[in-house]
């Protein structure tokens, strides 16, 4: 998927005329009036047990904290980790791991005791909350006892450990003199979205390797994110072994944006299994997407008779909708899935016809192969769809996939709409990926005005913080929730060559991400902090420590006065 979210730089975000936002507001209403039981958490959940300011820097905030009057528990030589039940024992491997690299520390892990220990647990009986990905804290006297509503909550509750003690914690090498004091808390957690919440990092462009990939996960374990959404083929390069069609690697993957000429730089097969274990360990899913039939540049490139038999352009950008070319992407989409293993493939299915001289497919066609394809998909792979909004616009329902919304607006980019994606999608009751260019393009920069900032407006890092996802959402109905799979923020690499510049794109967006997603926006959570505190008591004090102890470039990171002297801003289009 390249073009105009990327690349289309002429356009822009027109305003909201006034009968949309009215439209707006009585939805806002609605929300207020009906949303309180049906739609978003009651206002009254929790709202004494909230805090109201997070002195304590963890990242996404937690559901609730408390304080204890007790003396608080400290990590020594002598304590042990004690994982009560199999399904906490990869939790307790991976707190000795991280002990063990930053401290120094041996930690004995057993299967019982509770003196002087730090104990995990799997039991949704004693976890208060539906979600999955819920758990349990509690600190203070003899011991930490940690407990999760699955294997992800207690991963996640470990995660907040982490953020508890020193930032030091997440550095790969022992860190002299850390004080290993955890506070006396009580804490509650749960994420607002459940299913999915994602980071999507597009290596076609610009690759990023291996051990690049595996700290990108490290970053998103530590913000409790939980789908690393790999966009792995496009115009510029393919980017995954396929056994099938070994050209495409060995043709498909030369070059890059900045080079057309750049050596070949793919994952191999073992690669993308060693990957996938690492990601597993931190329960991150990695969702492979292979957009087509556009954005096939690079397959072209490798296979010339994939074609279509109408384009005229050169390099050619999209393959034909035959039964040729139908079985070269079943046939793709099948080692994929045996690769990856995923609960979800994305399809792309996007911008098909742009910036060609003549119709390559009609809407007929390219819904005709949507249909064929997710029907694949759920099918044959017994695996769930994604197709980007695109192909919905066009006629494309299917309530058995997610429909991946990027297109904000009634006028998003190329094409002026009369009821926005997000409206159709509540019309429809289909179900979707939020990732609002508006708001979730990181390859836009943090600073700068209007189109300096890319074709989707600069977003700073304020305005990443003050997003709410829902409150936000045109057309929201009781059922929104529910239709929502989650959210993913996408970091499309034609301007990121480098980790450092995806540093500098992605963090601390990415934690102000993390905190809309865990713990809601403003409409469904109204103690979050607002911007300036956060700024304050949070991430310049916590966040970028941990960020500087993993080894993360992040924007501001050279100049701090941009952070700290941003002001609190809202991104709208009103």
């Amino acid at each position: 998927m390249t073009f105009v979210r990327r690349s289309f730089r002429e356009h822009s975000f027109i305003p909201f005329n006034r009968n949309h936002m009215i439209a707006k507001h009585f939805y806002s209403a609605l929300v207020g009036i009906i949303g309180a039981g049906l739609l978003f958490l009651p206002a009254t959940a929790g709202a004494e047990s909230r805090s109201e300011a997070n002195s304590f820097g963890i990242v996404p905030k937690p559901f609730s904290i408390e304080a204890r009057k007790e003396k608080p528990f400290v990590i020594n030589a002598d304590t042990s980790i004690v994982y009560q039940n199999e399904a906490s024992k990869p939790a307790a491997e991976y707190l000795r791991e991280r002990i063990a690299a930053s401290t120094g520390l041996q930690l004995a892990v057993r299967d019982s005791g509770d003196a002087n220990a730090i104990v995990l647990q799997v039991d949704p009986e004693r976890v208060g909350f539906d979600e999955k990905d819920a758990y349990t804290f509690k600190s203070g006297g003899e011991n930490i006892t940690i407990t999760g509503k699955s294997a992800s909550g207690l991963f996640y509750g470990v995660q907040t450990l982490f953020q508890l003690l020193p930032p030091g914690i997440y550095s790969d090498s022992p860190v002299a003199d850390m004080n290993l004091t955890v506070d006396a808390l009580t804490i509650q957690d749960k994420p607002s979205m459940s299913k999915i919440r994602g980071l999507h990092v597009d290596i076609s462009r610009h690759f990023r390797t291996k051990e690049e990939l595996k700290k990108i996960i490290d970053s998103m374990a530590m913000h409790k994110l939980n789908t690393l959404h790999l966009h792995l083929s496009d115009d510029e390069g393919w980017r995954v072994e396929i056994k099938a069609y070994p050209k495409l690697t060995t043709v498909g993957a030369i070059g890059n944006r900045s080079d057309r000429n750049a050596p070949a730089a793919f994952l191999t097969q073992e690669d993308v299994k060693e990957l996938c274990a690492y990601a597993a360990q931190r329960h991150v899913a990695i969702l492979p997407e292979i957009d087509m039939p556009g954005h096939m540049g690079a397959a072209i490139k490798s296979y010339p008779e994939l074609k279509h038999p109408k384009e005229e352009r050169d390099p050619a950008k999209v393959i034909r909708g035959d039964a040729m070319g139908r079985d070269f992407a079943k046939k793709v989409l099948t080692e994929i899935n045996s690769l990856f293993d995923p609960e979800y493939i994305h399809l792309g299915l996007d911008e098909v016809n742009l910036r060609s001289p003549v119709e390559l497919y009609s809407k007929a066609e390219i819904i005709d192969f949507a249909r064929e394809m997710t029907a694949f998909v759920k099918e044959d792979l017994k695996k769930t769809p994604i197709v980007w909004d695109d192909v919905f616009v066009q006629g494309f329902h299917d309530k058995d996939a997610a429909v991946h919304w990027w297109r904000y607006g009634h006028q998003p980019f190329w094409e002026k709409m009369d009821i926005t994606v997000d409206e159709r999608l509540n019309l429809k009751q289909q179900p979707f990926i939020f990732s609002p260019a508006y708001w979730t393009y990181f390859d836009m920069k943090n600073e700068g005005e209007g189109r300096k900032g890319g074709y989707a407006g600069r977003i700073s890092p304020a305005e990443m913080y003050n997003w709410d996802p829902f409150g936000d959402m045109l057309g929201v109905t009781p059922e929104t929730r529910k239709l929502a799979h989650g959210a993913i923020v996408c970091t499309w690499s034609e301007q990121i060559p480098t980790m450092k510049v995806f540093g500098d794109r992605t963090y601390p967006r990415l934690a102000g991400f993390s905190e809309r997603i865990w713990s809601g926006g403003k409409s469904e959570n109204p103690s979050i902090l607002g911007w300036v505190d956060y700024r304050d008591k949070v991430l310049i004090p916590f966040q970028l420590k941990r960020y500087d102890a993993l080894g993360l470039w992040y924007w501001s990171k050279d100049k701090p006065e941009l952070l700290e002297t941003l002001p609190d801003q809202k991104k709208t289009l009103n």
